[in-house]
This record gives structure tokens, sequence and C-alpha cells, in this order.
């Protein structure tokens, strides 16, 4: 991750909150003779990317990255140079070598949905990493280069193992300490090519970090290689590549019926897709008058847009409430309380979102088993036309004595792909 000189912290996830900006307080092993090796065939190679606030000439972020090709092209994360698609105007970016020469640098083309930028040097590369084709296998060493923490170029040794399982976008899970300012760096096998692209690391774990695979750095490369022209307005580059990533997240998504699974006298929508994990439980708390079960699903990952935006997630929890001693009276006030809690939702920027709009009304359960009481909340993406957030809150109202009460979320998906959603989650009621 890059490391950031403001308050903002750099998070590239997620629903589920577990992925973050790659750093990690473990200590890093000694560096081995193999590792050493790697680092002098490879330092030349290596570029420090520094994000330059125009007006007051200071750095906002530093970041990673590496000269992947004859003509000086350097492969680096598109969340290190977002800045620089987002507002040109106000910031610049500076590229640092390993002999402390400087060099503007200049956007050529970005994959948002997999992390990638890739920045032209403006100065020919005698040498070059070599991107790797052939597969790796779980064990293998790998070598993670790159500048953690602006504390100079740094090479960590790690273990490769393999695609990260529940993973949509496929990310390599990497056993090695990358550190904040690493991001975008390269992850080298004992070959010396560069079989992932440093992207980020898991909070709540050890040494459990994650790479890009190098495929799709070689097609974004390739993609400028074949004389695409560099776009005019990079955000309109990354509202179109939202918009495609939405197109196929919702196609997956809502390619069948979501399966339904048992859940106290009711029938609820479970996990659509392999990427979706759940998690259930009851809440401990002997204050409390009334029983409740929950369960909650997710996808562990969304897309990196900006500091304070990702985007292209899903998540729905269901909870089953029990009237205990509350009696009937208390019981439906508690309900009415969950319901109308959707409308307080209004978290994220406002240069990001307009306000939600909410709208809610009675609806038959599939099958005619009962009434559910239904609000539809949606907002649209200012800087983004053509995406939205969707909200869906219900609570079954058919009994005085148990309760279901389900939230469904999905965001940045087209408005007629948030209305699929909605409607085939309703469907799955029982």
């Amino acid at each position: 991750m890059p490391k950031q000189l403001d308050s903002a912290a750099v998070c590239l996830l997620v629903v589920l909150a577990l992925l973050g900006p790659a750093q990690s307080g473990a200590q890093e092993p000694p560096v081995s003779a193999e590792a050493r090796a790697v680092f002098e065939r490879s330092r030349a190679q290596l570029v420090q990317l520094r994000v330059v606030h125009r007006a007051t000439r200071a750095e906002t972020m530093t970041g990673s990255g590496f000269v992947a090709a004859a003509d000086g092209a350097v492969v680096t994360n598109y969340h290190v140079v977002s800045k620089i698609a987002l507002e040109p105007d106000a910031y610049e970016l500076e590229l640092v070598w390993s002999d402390g020469s400087k060099a503007a640098g200049e956007l050529r083309a970005i994959d948002v949905a997999n992390d990638l930028g890739i920045v032209a040097s403006g100065r020919a590369a005698p040498s070059f990493l070599a991107l790797r084709t052939a597969p790796l296998a779980k064990g293998d060493r790998g070598f993670a280069m790159g500048h953690p923490l602006d504390l100079g170029l740094t090479i960590v040794e790690g273990t490769y193992n393999g695609i990260v399982e529940h993973d949509p976008q496929g990310w390599i899970h990497f056993s090695g300490a990358i550190n904040a300012g690493m991001s975008g760096g390269p992850a080298l096998a004992r070959d010396g090519k560069v079989f992932g692209v440093n992207v980020a690391h898991r909070r709540d774990g050890q040494l459990v970090s994650f790479l890009v695979p190098v495929r799709h750095a070689a097609r974004l490369l390739e993609s400028v290689r074949a004389g695409g022209a560099t776009p005019a307005d990079f955000r309109k580059e990354v509202a179109a590549q939202l918009v495609a990533h939405q197109a196929a997240f919702a196609e997956r998504l809502l390619a069948a019926p979501f399966p339904v699974s048992r859940f106290g006298p009711y029938g609820v929508p479970d996990a659509p897709d392999a990427f979706t994990r759940c998690a259930g439980g009851t809440p401990v708390d002997p204050n409390r008058l009334y029983e409740v079960d929950s369960k909650a699903c997710g996808y562990d990952r969304s897309v990196y847009v900006d500091d304070t935006l990702h985007t292209g997630g899903m998540r729905f929890n269901h909870r089953v409430y029990r009237h205990g001693s509350l009696g009937p009276v208390r019981f439906a006030s508690l309900l009415e309380h969950q319901f109308e809690q959707l409308r307080s939702e209004s978290a994220g920027s406002a240069r990001h979102f307009t306000a939600f709009q909410c709208h809610d009304g009675f609806v038959a359960a599939a099958g005619g088993a009962g009434t559910l009481r239904v609000a539809l909340c949606t907002r649209a993406y200012r800087l983004f036309p053509g995406l939205y957030d969707f909200r869906l809150r219900l609570v079954a109202v058919d009994s005085s004595e148990h309760a279901l009460v389900s939230v469904a979320a999905v965001s940045g998906v087209s408005f007629d792909n948030g209305m699929r959603f909605a409607r085939r989650f309703l469907e799955a009621i029982r």
C-alpha cells in the first residue's frame, strides 16, 4: 500500500472490512544470500512513485513500481496513482529511481478492478524486469520489493501460497511482510521474473499479504503497446471500467435465483455464489429482554476507487427476533425501530453520492405466506453517472411472537441491476 502523509487511511476493502493498507507490525526476517542476489539483479528497475500536491509541493502519497518494458513503462497499483487519475489538476506524479535521480511520470493506463496502473517514465530502459508466465507451486519462495514507509528500497522473503479462495479477482496469497509504501512493487520468483504485484495485507493476520497476478499487468502493458491512446479524462475511464465491472459482477450474482435456507420459522436468501461468505451466531447480552439470532453474508473485497470510496460489494444480514419478556407492544416498537434505522444510513462523502431516496410499503411474501414491510433506498454516484447504491430492509409482520428482519445492500451497480437484486432478494423470502 502507499504511504500516506495525511490523516486518511487507505483501505482496499472491504465489505467485511478485513483487507486494508499493506502494513505489518511483524519483524521482518534477515535477508538471505538468495534474496541478496535477487535484490542486486533487480534494484535498478525499481522506482518509487510520489504523488505531489501542486499547490503546496508536499508529498501526499508514496508507493512503488517497476520497469516492465524497454520503453521504460512502469507498472504500479491504481490506488497509488488514483489521485492523478481523478484529480489531475491538483496533483502530479514524480518518479525516484534507485540511484536517486528524479523525473516526472505520466499516467498512461489503468485497470481499476485489478488495481493496476501503467506510468510512462520518459526514458528508455536497457534492462527491465521480465514477467513470469510459468506458474509457481505452493511453497515456492518469492521476494517482494518496494519502499516501505519511505525508508528506502527493501526486499522481503516470503512464500507463494496459491490463489486466495473465495476471491472473485483471484489475488495471490503471499506469506511475507508487505508494508505500507510497497504497493505496486514486484514480487519476484527465484529466477528474477515477476509473478505478482504487491497490493495489500490482511490487518487481522500475521504475514498474510496479497499480490495481483502478473497476467493482469501483462494485459494492461499490451494494451499500451498496441497503440491505445492515453485517456484524455481518466475520470471517464474509471467510470467506464466501473460500469463494465458491475455488469460482470451482477451477471454472476444474479445468474440464478437466490438459494433459500431455513432460519427459524422462515426461509431466507443464502449465499448466491462461491465468493459469498456467511457467518452466524447469537449475540450475547444478559440484559436484553428479547432473543435474537443473526446470520450475515457478503463479499470479502470490493473495488478501490479512492480513499473514501470502495464499490462493487454486496452484503446482507438476517435476524430472527423472539419477543421474550417484551410483550407484544414493546416487541412491535422494537421492530419499528429496526425498520426505521435504514433511513439513517447516509454514510459516505457528499462529493461522491446524492442523498438516499427511500420508498416503503407492504408486499406479500412468496407463495402468499405472510406479509412483508419493505423499504428500498437508492443513491446515485455524482462523479460516475450510471452507478447507484441500493439498500433494502424488510420486516415480516405476520406474528406478534417472532419476526424476521433482513437488510441487504449492493453498491456500484446500474439502476436496472440494483432493481434485479432487490427483486431476487425478496423472491427468496419465505
